[in-house]
């Protein structure tokens, strides 16, 4: 027998309390719907492998991010190692992707010196210029620094990277890092870029990866604003000392944050807008879950963040407000 509560609960709620878990009962059902659609999509691309592979029950529905525990549950239940892991899961990572210019889709997936497992992929935004998409290996790194690891031990890659990607990986400050392309055997970063320049060249120790310490956490009012503000403390800015901080709000309430994450070679930094939308894309969410945007950033930075924000938040999600907080 089953027992319609909606009656009950809608005579004992006020009606502004009523709406909000409508609505987060509609965002939750969007967000089931998207994710046993792309579990669809991996079910079908499993299928046709040749043999099919043996990981599709043991996968978490969101393989984003896959815990240390569950790594090593994976890895016995399947008889593989942490590495081969890696590059099966691409086929998990490829369906993720967004990219409506290329339509090429891009899997990386990471091991942290936690046992973590990240997963990376490309965004592209359409109407944009191509410098403004998210590249899946740099993807996978934002994903990593957004759950605190501080260490790459190996990347799988759906295809060999591109010299973008090989110098934002530099950043991370360890050549050392193993990078599995396919049909070829392992390979350290440092053979994949040799005579490199990173941030050792202009004097950084460390590199994106190493943890960063926010003294102090934000007491602002607003809660999105605060997180803003958080996210640009954290920032991994020592080229133009602008840091910058970027915090979304979904419609359901949920907020996501990004730091400023700068390069030696600039042009792969990754604005903390983007750093941000990785946060919301590996939370299976659409643009149309958008419904504000807060960037804090420096009020006498050598680098401002706004307009180009600005300009994406309105391609990508009209329906989102942007705000800026400046830091002084």
């Amino acid at each position: 027998m089953k027992i319609d509560f909606s009656q009950h609960v809608s005579a004992s709620l006020p009606s502004e309390e009523l709406k909000s878990q409508t609505a987060n009962h509609s965002s939750s059902a969007l967000l089931n719907k998207r994710q046993a659609a792309v579990h669809s999509r991996i079910s079908s691309l499993l299928a046709r492998q040749i043999p099919p592979q043996p990981l599709f029950n043991l996968v978490p529905q969101n393989p984003f991010v896959i815990e240390a525990k569950k790594v090593d549950q994976i890895t016995l239940l399947s008889g593989i190692s942490r590495y081969k892991l890696l590059e099966q899961l691409i086929t998990f990572a490829k369906p993720l992707a967004r990219p409506p210019i290329s339509n090429y889709h891009v899997g990386a997936v990471g091991l942290g010196k936690s046992g973590n497992v990240y997963l990376g992929v490309n965004i592209e935004f359409k109407g944009f210029p191509l410098n403004q998409a998210i590249h899946g290996e740099q993807f996978l790194v934002a994903n990593a620094r957004n759950h605190g690891e501080t260490e790459l031990v190996a990347i799988a890659t759906s295809a060999a990277p591109c010299g973008h990607c090989r110098q934002f990986l530099n950043e991370i400050g360890n050549d050392h890092i193993e990078i599995l392309i396919p049909n070829c055997p392992p390979k350290k970063l440092s053979t994949l870029l040799p005579e490199s320049f990173g941030p050792q060249d202009l004097g950084v120790l460390g590199g994106l990866l190493t943890a960063t310490q926010v003294s102090k956490l934000s007491k602002h009012a607003c809660p999105v604003t605060a997180q803003a503000i958080d996210a640009a403390n954290a920032s991994y800015a020592p080229y133009s000392q602008a840091i910058a901080g970027v915090a979304i709000k979904a419609t359901d309430g949920k907020i996501y944050s990004g730091s400023y994450l700068e390069n030696a070679a600039f042009n792969p930094s990754l604005s903390p807008f983007h750093v941000a939308l990785v946060a919301f894309v590996a939370d299976m969410r659409e643009y149309s879950d958008i419904c504000e945007v807060v960037l804090a950033e420096k009020a006498d930075g050598h680098v401002s963040q706004a307009g180009l924000i600005k300009q994406l938040v309105k391609g990508i999600a009209p329906q989102a407000t942007f705000k800026i907080e400046l830091l002084r």
